[in-house]
């Protein structure tokens, strides 16, 4: 039975085209982040307990779309570094790579700030401008989780970019070539940083937020999608045998990822299957040749384009439930309206700063 990939779907993102799939699952994350969220300005506008049931905990375990953000950032950046390291692939323009970070992120998250701090927070603090500006608030106990609460994970997030080309080239130097030493070494640093996690936040008597939101305690979750890239590239090398059977299946990949986010969703302490399912949902959408019905509905046009605003969705989709809080009767509807006015808010920030920045990106590049 033949292995070869079928075409693939894509979708263009301000002149660049992207995998249909990964920015589906990008909506997905970023949907059930709202969804979440939405329930716990509800809930908590009512008085009433957030967690005390299992469907209860499943529409708040949309929050956990952040970790598959971070595996899909894990995957998407660190797929270069891995050609060049262990394929013959081209080097990395590292000036070219920080441009393009730069105006990916910034634009956009400087713009909501700008607006939550002046509109929501009534002119911001000094603190919160000198914290935030920099992306720093994750540092500070009196910023950390505040004004908007998703922004903590695009410090994060910036905080993996900066680092990344480091660990690239340590792990290639270290490896040596080999891409099981590789693996295994990232394998070991995601150990340590749930590990770390699990002392630092679950295990912890008294949690404290700077761990929770911190890039060595969230690590292991761009580790997850820094396998599937290493996987990718020694598949490309020498495709398993494997690929022929089930293995070949991007559904059976979906599929088996399910029951590992609902033990996570039974209990949060399990987040460390979080990067599991994590890696298994990346790696059932770019690693498996063979397509069924649950990955193609992953092409589905309407969820495709909500992932190309994802990132705008994710940004403003906070201040808008916080603005909607308490004008609106049960969470399901504040879902219903906060969700259609984020979307519609997150079109208008897509078109009039996300596009114009990717296409001077693009024009630079």
């Amino acid at each position: 039975m033949s292995t070869a990939a079928p075409a693939e779907a894509t979708v263009a993102q301000a002149g660049e085209l992207r995998l249909a799939r990964l920015e589906s699952l990008r909506a997905i994350a970023a949907l059930g982040v709202l969804t979440g969220h939405a329930f716990l300005f509800g809930r908590l506008a009512q008085g009433r307990p957030v967690s005390a049931t299992f469907p209860e905990r499943l529409v708040i375990g949309g929050g956990l779309g952040v970790w598959l953000f971070f595996a899909l950032t894990g995957y998407l950046l660190y797929r270069p570094f891995a050609r060049r390291d262990f394929a013959g692939g081209p080097p990395v323009d590292l000036r070219g790579y920080a441009r393009n970070r730069a105006f990916r992120i910034l634009p956009l998250y400087y713009a909501v700030l700008v607006a939550v701090l002046v509109l929501q927070e009534g002119g911001g603090s000094f603190t919160q401008w000198s914290r935030f500006l920099v992306l720093g608030q994750s540092f500070d106990p009196a910023t950390v989780g505040t004004v908007d609460g998703p922004m903590w994970s695009l410090a994060i997030e910036v905080q993996f970019y900066v680092v990344l080309p480091l660990v690239a080239a340590l792990v290639a130097r270290a490896a040596r070539g080999r891409l099981t030493a590789a693996a295994g070494l990232l394998l070991a640093a995601g150990a340590a940083a749930m590990a770390l996690h699990w002392l630092k936040v679950e295990g912890a008597a008294t949690a404290d937020r700077r761990w929770e939101y911190s890039l060595p305690a969230t690590f292991g979750f761009f580790v997850a999608g820094m396998l599937v890239a290493l996987t990718a590239v020694a598949w490309r090398r020498r495709p398993p045998r494997a690929l022929a059977g089930p293995l070949g299946r991007s559904d059976l990949w979906l599929l088996a990822s399910l029951p590992l986010w609902l033990l996570v969703v039974e209990d949060y302490r399990r987040i460390a299957l979080a990067a599991v399912a994590s890696a298994v949902t990346v790696g059932g959408c770019v690693l498996a040749p063979r397509h069924g019905p649950l990955t193609r509905a992953l092409e589905w046009r309407p969820l495709v384009l909500v992932g190309v605003v994802s990132y705008s969705l994710y940004l403003v989709h906070w201040p808008v439930l916080d603005a909607l809080d308490g004008t609106v009767a049960g969470w399901v509807a504040l879902l219903a309206v906060g969700g259609t006015a984020s979307l519609a808010l997150a079109a208008l920030t897509y078109r009039g700063i996300e596009a114009p920045f990717l296409r001077l990106r693009r024009r630079w590049s």
